[in-house]
């Protein structure tokens, strides 16, 4: 059963606004039900549009395609969807795509082997790990990380339209 998070920490993903672009809306309500997911076990693998265990792709692909957006199956071809976008011009509803330590010596697309979704605030929505699940990360100074995140951030790609 996953992790519910608290009122507060959804609302403030929520909006209502009239004049709130389409995107945020959308990224907002990615972002949110998300969330709802905190805790849900890590599968490596695990089979697709299942809530009861993800992969970092399959919890991505997952929540877009509740949004209609459709995206690749795992994370490198996830890696080729939508526009790239540099580091330091995140929005929220990003993709964002990292490396492994453990696989050092790749190329290319071959160097993906996480992703995850943009918050905002520093923040990443994923999950990489079996006993973590979907977890909230900090890019910077991570309270379980450290600086991994940011070490081993490759790009990201906007896949919301607007």
């Amino acid at each position: 059963m996953p992790n519910v998070p608290a009122p507060e920490q959804v609302k403030s993903y929520r909006t209502s606004g009239v004049d709130t672009p389409a995107w945020k809306k959308t990224a907002d309500a990615i972002i949110a039900e998300g969330m709802q997911y905190l805790g849900t076990p890590y599968v490596y693998g695990t089979q697709r549009f299942n809530d009861k265990a993800f992969d970092c792709s399959s919890y991505v692909q997952f929540l877009y395609a509740k949004h209609s957006i459709n995206l690749g199956y795992n994370a490198r071809e996830q890696a080729v969807e939508g526009k790239e976008i540099p580091f330091m011009n995140l929005r929220k509803g990003d993709i964002m795509f990292f490396s492994d330590e453990d696989f050092p010596n790749e190329v290319g697309l071959n160097k993906v082997r996480h992703v995850g979704i943009y918050m905002g605030d520093g923040k990443i929505l994923h999950t990489y790990e079996p006993g973590i699940g979907v977890v909230i990360s900090n890019i910077h100074k991570d309270e379980k990380e450290g600086e991994y995140w940011y070490q081993h951030y490759l790009f990201a790609r906007r896949v919301i339209p607007g």
